[in-house]
């Protein structure tokens, strides 16, 4: 336990982007494994092959993504009474240490990840289903993994959806959001990034509805960070 209190300390003084990266640290296995996850998925989507290896590649590499940093329990094609949920996500108890500790979102208690792999983006019906998903589950975030991304930019299609989703509640603690995770964001771990810093960074997206991406910097280190730009 004293081991515990330590690291809860350590991560709290170290601000967000720095306690992510050490939450979600890949030792050398796991980023060996990681990248032929992604080599996998990128093989996968530029061949002939199955929509079942095409959905399994997927699959694979957003369950790895879940149990990066071992703060998350997955539950697979869980059903409701009236839908089926891809994966049902909730932390263990190391993540529940975080999230009391404000380390990590407490939204993130309990969420749900879909995992769509298409031809072509995902588009605005089936991120309705998700809509329904959120709202029938009492969940607050859904991670929407997918190849392409979704259909639409800034308020068109599926990408406008997602926005008028989230602002059809007032309170900000009650607003939905889905999060598009694609091939993009897969590169960006490969590169250093981390699945934390990502869903934080794309709900803040949503908050300010803009491009997180403008945001990133080179930091004068050469590690990637978030900086808010003054103007």
């Amino acid at each position: 336990m004293e081991n515990i209190d330590n690291l809860i300390t350590m991560l709290r003084n170290v601000g967000n982007e720095l306690a992510y990266d050490k939450i979600c640290e890949f030792s050398d296995t796991e980023r060996e494994e990681y990248n032929k996850l992604l080599e996998e998925l990128k093989r996968t989507n530029s061949s002939d092959a199955t929509n079942a290896e095409k959905g399994k590649s997927l699959e694979d590499i957003a369950s790895f993504l879940l149990r990066t940093g071992n703060i998350f329990e997955i539950y697979n094609n869980i059903h409701t009474s009236t839908n089926e949920l891809d994966q049902l996500v909730r932390v263990n108890n190391t993540g529940k240490l975080l999230c009391s500790n404000g380390i990590i979102d407490k939204r993130l208690k309990k969420f749900i990840g879909e995992c769509k792999n298409y031809k072509d983006k995902v588009s605005v019906t089936y991120v309705g289903k998700i809509c329904s998903l959120l709202t029938t589950t009492n969940n607050k975030i859904c991670i929407l993994f997918s190849y392409n991304g979704v259909t639409g930019s800034n308020w068109e299609d599926a990408s406008g959806l997602i926005k008028k989703f989230y602002l059809s509640k007032e309170n900000e603690e009650d607003r939905f959001c889905i999060i598009d995770f694609n091939i993009n964001d897969f590169e960006s771990i490969k590169n250093g990034s981390n699945l934390l810093t990502i869903i934080e960074n794309k709900i803040l997206t949503l908050q300010n509805d803009t491009n997180y991406t403008e945001f990133l910097s080179e930091h004068e280190s050469g590690e990637r960070i978030l900086q808010l730009q003054e103007n």
